[in-house]
């Protein structure tokens, strides 16, 4: 299924052995094997669950709720987009709070999916702030120590220095190169 169909199926497909068997394979990362895990039912499987989604980025609060639609779970899903560095979040509600960490997962799959689908190439500014960012390492690099008197007293400090320096200038240059080929951006120095 693609990112979409996955999407609306993650949101809206019954908790059931096919749901999980997804779970176990996309989200924690294993071979399903026999019967799946009951990360909706089984609270000890939830924190499992859990704990792989943080090694994974993605932080996890839960609330409980009541009003006048009755007493059910809401869980909260978020993480900083791999491509954007925007934080983004997904909201779920449940009976359980193990059934809404295990749908706000799928559904965190599926839209991470979704995102690199639609992701775009960067754009001139960003590989501009590349620039811009290793220019300002590399001055800063550049200023700390070069005159400093422990670089000349210790030879194998100095030659390391040295060899990180030709590294950060390389590095520099090579960013500059890339920038030069893509569109006609803004030029090195512009922004203050």
């Amino acid at each position: 299924m693609n990112p979409e169909e996955g999407l609306e199926y993650a949101r809206q497909a019954p908790l059931d052995r096919d749901y999980l068997i997804l779970i176990e394979s996309l989200v924690m990362d294993q071979v399903p094997l026999g019967t799946p895990s009951a990360y909706a039912e089984d609270w000890e499987e939830t924190e499992r669950l859990i704990a792989r989604l943080a090694d994974r980025g993605v932080g996890t609060r839960i609330e409980h709720l009541f009003d006048e639609q009755g007493m059910r779970w809401r869980a909260y899903l978020d993480w900083q987009d791999p491509i954007s560095f925007e934080w983004q979040m997904v909201e779920q509600e449940e009976q359980t709070a193990a059934r809404a960490v295990t749908r706000a997962a799928l559904v965190w799959y599926y839209q991470q999916e979704l995102s690199a689908a639609n992701s775009q190439p960067p754009d001139p500014w960003s590989y501009f702030e590349v620039v811009e960012r290793l220019s300002m390492i590399r001055e800063l690099f550049n200023r700390s120590l070069e005159e400093h008197p422990v670089l000349s007293a210790e030879a194998e400090l100095q030659k390391r220095y040295r060899e990180a320096q030709e590294k950060i200038n390389a590095l520099y240059e090579l960013a500059g190169q890339i920038f030069d080929q893509r569109l006609d951006g803004p030029k090195p120095g512009t922004m203050h």
